[in-house]
């Protein structure tokens, strides 16, 4: 009898009536977030503990990150840590046994992770990145940082980069190019975003652009452009904040006219608030891409830009007026007035702008004796009666002469920075004081590498700094990198134009990441017309749009 009466209490103890309080099942241990040992976790990532069932927190218990008191909760299954992540800090959690319990008391085992969160500046070496084509790894060159460097040749680079928070990053890249100036094209997560200028160097050297760049893992590719350029690192930085721009008040002409000075002043109040469309003329004097928009949009851009392309040459200065009575009429109906100048062999000799083309030695300009000064001057001066039919009109220009000098394919850049300011000076001074053009707004053409500056003629020689960008086809995106970096070397003292272009950045795009030029102009023929760079489909939708000026939405400026 006995025996059975023990047989039962025992299946009754065996059915939980007869546990103690340690022997109540506690709260299972499930995951971390992060995971222990994580490194490059984001800034806003969630750091929590999950648990198999509902939890609560022991009334002192006890958990710290760093040796801190952790603030802290329960929130169902879940430990949730209140914590401000700092990029670059390591982060140690410590959660004692007990210190988490289910409602029952059952105390949870104690639980300790680790992570890291990324750090905004770091290094990602060239030798690691994924290259394809032919681009290999070296060692010949000294100097070198990690295992070896990257010889691009015709091949493409691939980094996989992290970021602890979306926003503006400082990509710096550690080049060498055997001292000839290279670019190449960056892409950023499949969007290809600007070329990359890499200056002549005969050792190792470090160029610098600021890029969005999202949260977490981005992919940067340096593509080729020209190629054969070799890559150390590339390192990644938090980026400066960019001063608001701060534009000359005033022309640099000393005594400008009422229209040049109304519509300077038209520039600077609308530049950063809408884009100012533009044309460029088909055959350096007429209309024919103005009116193709017109024609299959119901717009006419705002600006028209003509060219004195063959008003110096071997048959003598032109007698032109289809090009004076375009602007005339244009200016008349509201337009703004642009005119370049692809400026011929001074000699000729050649009939030739391009400097492969042509043996005219701008280097001479140091030389008032010299053949090529002269003809200089002469050129300059049969220009003048050309602009100054404009001025007796009373039509202000957008003057931009000596275009694209830096990329030395033109014979006023092929010798160099010096004798190409030397030449904008002279004819500065040589159509404002000596011819007296007063209707005149210099435009100067820069590029984003280092050595802009050292192109540039001065803030007292320029009033609007222009860019000539031709992204590729089908490429409507941002060139924020250009602009942010032009901004950024001039210091914010000029307005900037997209002054020519293939592809036409998107409205949304200039708007969302900030580069708003003062006006865009795309290149005349296929540029304009071909869908695969901008089209009729596409213009439609530009000069539609709210933020675009065309000519009928531009304001009186006589």
């Amino acid at each position: 009898m006995r025996n059975v009466f023990f047989y039962v209490l025992l299946v009754l103890c065996l059915g939980s009536s007869c546990k103690g309080e340690d022997a109540v099942d506690p709260p299972v241990f499930l995951y971390t977030r992060p995971d222990d040992k994580s490194v490059d976790v984001v800034l806003n990532q969630e750091v929590s503990v999950g648990y198999d069932t509902e939890i609560v927190l022991a009334d002192n218990h006890g958990i710290t990150v760093n040796n801190e008191k952790a603030n802290v909760a329960a929130n169902s299954r879940k430990l949730l840590f209140s914590l401000t992540l700092e990029a670059g800090k390591s982060y140690d959690v410590v959660i004692p046994e007990g210190a988490v319990r289910n409602s029952s008391g059952g105390k949870a085992a104690a639980v300790r992770f680790s992570f890291t969160i990324i750090s905004d500046n770091k290094r990602y070496e060239a030798e690691e990145a994924t290259l394809t084509g032919n681009a290999a790894i070296e060692k010949t060159l000294s100097g070198y940082s990690g295992l070896g460097y990257v010889n691009q040749k015709e091949g493409d680079l691939v980094f996989k980069v992290t970021v602890p928070k979306s926003g503006r990053y400082q990509v710096l890249f550690r080049y060498a190019n055997d001292n000839q100036r290279k670019e190449n094209d960056l892409w950023v997560n499949d969007v290809k975003l600007s070329s990359i200028v890499f200056d002549a160097t005969s050792s190792w050297k470090s160029n610098s652009l600021d890029l969005f760049l999202r949260e977490g893992t981005n992919t940067l590719t340096i593509k080729k452009n020209w190629g054969w350029t070799y890559y150390d690192y590339i390192e990644i930085n938090p980026a400066a904040e960019i001063p608001p721009f701060d534009i000359s008040a005033n022309l640099v002409t000393a005594s400008p006219s009422k229209e040049a000075v109304n519509l300077y002043n038209f520039l600077k109040d609308n530049f950063g608030k809408k884009v100012i469309s533009g044309a460029m003329a088909n055959y350096s004097t007429g209309i024919e891409e103005a009116r193709w928009m017109y024609d299959n949009t119901g717009k006419w851009p705002a600006l028209a830009c003509f060219d004195l392309i063959n008003y110096t040459t071997t048959w003598g200065v032109g007698e032109y007026t289809g090009m004076t009575t375009n602007v005339e009429d244009w200016w008349d109906n509201n337009g703004i007035v642009s005119i370049m100048w692809h400026w011929r062999d001074p000699l000729k000799k050649t009939d030739e702008f391009y400097t492969e083309k042509t043996s005219f030695d701008i280097s001479k300009i140091s030389d008032p004796n010299s053949d090529e000064y002269q003809a200089m001057i002469e050129d300059i001066d049969a220009i003048a009666g050309y602009l100054k039919q404009f001025k007796e009109k009373n039509i202000p220009v957008l003057w931009r002469p000596l275009h694209e000098a830096s990329g030395g394919w033109f014979w006023w850049g092929a010798k160099g920075a010096a004798p190409c300011k030397a030449l904008w000076k002279l004819m500065f001074d040589r159509l404002v004081n000596h011819h007296q053009l007063n209707n005149l707004i210099w435009v100067w053409t820069s590029d984003a590498s280092d050595s802009a500056v050292d192109w540039y003629p001065g803030d007292t020689y320029v009033d609007v700094i222009g860019m000539d960008i031709y992204p590729g086809e089908n490429q409507h995106g941002s060139q924020y990198v250009n602009f942010d970096r032009v901004k950024a070397l001039f210091e914010g003292r000029k307005i900037l134009a997209l002054s020519e272009c293939g592809s036409i950045p998107s409205v949304d795009a200039m708007f969302e990441y900030g580069d708003i030029w003062s006006w865009v102009m795309p290149w005349n023929g296929n540029y304009t017309r071909d869908d695969k760079h901008n089209g009729a489909s596409f213009l439609n939708i530009f000069l539609k749009s709210d933020k675009v000026i065309t000519r009928d939405g531009m304001p009186g400026l006589k």
